[in-house]
């Protein structure tokens, strides 16, 4: 057996945007893939012995936690594997992160988790290869791991699917994102500890009771007729996350999670079934810039906010023009990412800022403010709300940011229901619109 370095693999920058986050909770929930895994630990724990890497035994709780770790590894390997994700797996190896006490580190994510990668990694294991990162331009960037061809072979031999993992429920479910760093590129703006307070520990209560309330309800998808290649998923991924952004917890607020977020559209109207019932997507209309308008005291003008003179066949373009604008801290200097092809090459972003400050005179002073988390944060309270209403009232609701899905059945009270909360959280009317079944 080789005793020197770890097998690594090259990693280029296209691949990198595609790559997933490390998700610690998975595990080996039918008898072959716990297979897998239990001849892995056996396999590791001689790998140890072999080359003198450990001494002593471990003691139960650290034992368990190498278990755990082995599980967790393989499992997210081979569900990324199953489910054709694009891309590798981001993971850290940093000492601070997996030495420090955390309310979000997972208990897979310990000391011993980069010399765990080490061994999976050796040539003689190959259950994984990984590239470990060296700093680029002063930042650390994230080292990826991805199938080994160990791990290949017995997922062929076992014949795994998505059914044969599954998750534990995560531990912290009210999530604070610290501000990003501008002048760095590659901060993705990390996660922040904070102290419980009244305000947490109710956020907290609330989705409790929204998961728990999901996790019951009756879901079915089906497949039939939907083209290839489709979104591979587990209907038990159920469990919601409300992040808040830039160090507050009166800024962003939105709800992460579920299987149905990962669905396209068109799998969503074709194939998601809720209650026994075909599922409507239900979506506020223009929520962003309505929301402005109320955070500034005034009643939008117009019925559609994003038809700009001169620019109708722009309107997607606008929309994303407009939302940057209010997320901004600074006037927008060109057009925001993917939002060039929406415009004629003769537009300049500072010809379509200007048209669309002239259109909303009475929120002009509101761009260019960084509101946009602050707007968010009343979107996502609105959510909540909704959410908690159609519990109270019997109705399954499935939430997408600023949709909801419903069975057909309750469209109607579900309607009500949004734009009654809207109403009362941004104090201006909103609009809901239908996304229209497919049969």
């Amino acid at each position: 057996m080789d005793q020197t370095t770890p097998t690594v693999i090259e990693l280029d920058d296209k691949e990198e945007e595609r790559d997933s986050p490390f998700n610690a909770y998975r595990f080996a929930a039918s008898e072959n893939t716990k297979a897998i895994v239990q001849e892995a630990i056996g396999l590791l724990l001689s790998c140890e012995a072999h080359f003198g890497l450990r001494t002593n035994k471990r003691r139960d709780r650290d034992q368990e936690t190498f278990d755990l770790t082995i599980d967790a590894v393989l499992s997210d390997l081979m569900h990324h594997h199953v489910a054709e994700h694009p891309g590798d797996i981001y993971v850290t190896r940093s000492n601070r992160v997996l030495g420090t006490k955390s309310r979000y580190r997972p208990r897979a994510y310990s000391k011993m988790f980069r010399h765990i990668l080490d061994l999976m990694a050796k040539p003689e294991m190959a259950y994984l290869e990984q590239h470990i990162a060296a700093p680029v331009e002063g930042a650390a960037r994230a080292s990826v791991i991805r199938l080994g061809s160990r791990l290949l072979d017995r997922i062929a031999e076992q014949g795994v699917g998505i059914d044969d993992l599954d998750e534990h429920p995560h531990g912290e479910t009210i999530v604070l994102k610290r501000v990003k760093d501008r002048e760095d590129y590659w901060d993705e703006g990390g996660l922040e500890e904070y102290d419980d307070t009244p305000d947490t520990e109710r956020h907290r209560a609330e989705l409790d009771e929204i998961n728990r309330w999901i996790a019951d309800a009756h879901l079915r998808f089906d497949s039939e007729g939907l083209p290839w290649p489709r979104t591979q998923f587990s209907i038990r991924d159920r469990r919601l996350r409300r992040i808040f952004t830039q160090s507050r917890f009166d800024s962003g607020g939105r709800l992460f999670g579920g299987f149905w977020q990962s669905l396209r559209k068109h799998e969503r109207r074709q194939g998601l079934w809720v209650s026994g019932e075909r599922a409507v997507e239900l979506d506020y209309g223009q929520v962003g810039p309505r929301i402005l308008y109320g955070m500034a005291g005034h009643k939008p003008p117009f019925e559609d906010l994003y038809d700009i003179w001169r620019y109708g066949i722009n309107r997607p373009g606008i929309k994303k023009v407009m939302n940057a604008m209010i997320f901004a801290s600074d006037t927008l200097g060109r057009f925001p990412k993917g939002t060039r092809p929406l415009f004629s090459r003769s537009y300049k972003v500072g010809d379509v800022v200007e048209a669309i400050e002239a259109k909303h005179p009475l929120i002009r002073n509101c761009f260019h403010r960084g509101l946009g988390h602050d707007a968010q944060f009343i979107e996502s309270q609105i959510m909540i709300e909704v959410l908690l209403t159609l519990k109270d009232r019997g109705v399954v609701a499935l939430p997408i940011h600023d949709a909801v899905l419903v069975p057909v059945s309750a469209v109607s009270m579900a309607k009500k229901v949004m734009l009654d909360t809207f109403h009362r959280h941004a104090h201006v009317e909103g609009t809901v619109t239908e996304e229209a079944l497919r049969e």
